[in-house]
């Protein structure tokens, strides 16, 4: 429990840090000359239209790995794919631009843009322990719901072995039964045999 409540308190401090250094990244870079201009607000790209952006970002990054515009492309794709109006964000992906952006750049990094690094960082860490934990959920939905077709079939053997040894018993019953009356059948023989032997000593002596 004290560990959840820490993650908790930590994750919303990441967000919080993050929101604030995205914002103060975007006033600082707007005030610099120097700077590399301030990438386009990636709330206002419209959500059908990040794929598209992204990809266009991507052949960019491909071309000229060292350019300038390389570069503000890194910083770009990194605040497009951690946008929370991006309903396909991917913060690992986030992280990773932003890295490359800062060993390209790296003299120019502002105290805001570490915030914002150390944000993703934070953010990625935990995803991955979500997703693990998803892992595990998943697995273990899937081992209760084989245990539960396990023991479905062992209920349709039993309910089947049931069905056989209730047949088995009446079958048994049946035999028991007309065993008996073979016995009867038996019994009256005999003394069907015993009465005519009895019979036939009584007419020979008479002769």
């Amino acid at each position: 429990m004290h560990r959840i409540k820490t993650q908790t308190i930590v994750t919303l401090m990441t967000i919080l840090v993050f929101c604030m250094g995205g914002c103060s990244h975007t006033t600082n870079s707007a005030r610099t000359s120097s700077a590399p201009p301030s990438p386009p607000a990636a709330g206002k790209v419209a959500n059908d239209k990040y794929g598209r952006e992204i990809a266009k970002l991507n052949q960019i990054v491909k071309v000229n790995k060292k350019s300038s515009a390389t570069k503000e492309a890194h910083l770009k794709l990194a605040r497009l794919h951690s946008d929370h109006k991006n309903n396909n964000r991917n913060y690992q992906k986030a992280l990773k631009h932003l890295q490359t952006y800062i060993r390209q750049d790296n003299a120019r990094v502002d105290g805001d843009t570490l915030n914002w690094l150390a944000s993703l960082k934070e953010i990625a860490r935990l995803s991955k322990e979500v997703n693990t934990q998803n892992r595990q959920i998943g697995q273990m939905k899937k081992k209760l719901a084989q245990s539960k077709n396990e023991t479905s079939a062992l209920t349709r053997t039993n309910h089947k072995l049931r069905r056989e040894e209730i047949s088995l018993r009446d079958k048994t019953r049946k035999l028991e039964e007309s065993n008996l009356k073979l016995q009867k059948t038996i019994e009256m023989l005999k003394n069907l045999d015993q009465r005519l032997e009895e019979k036939r000593r009584n007419f020979n002596s008479k002769r």
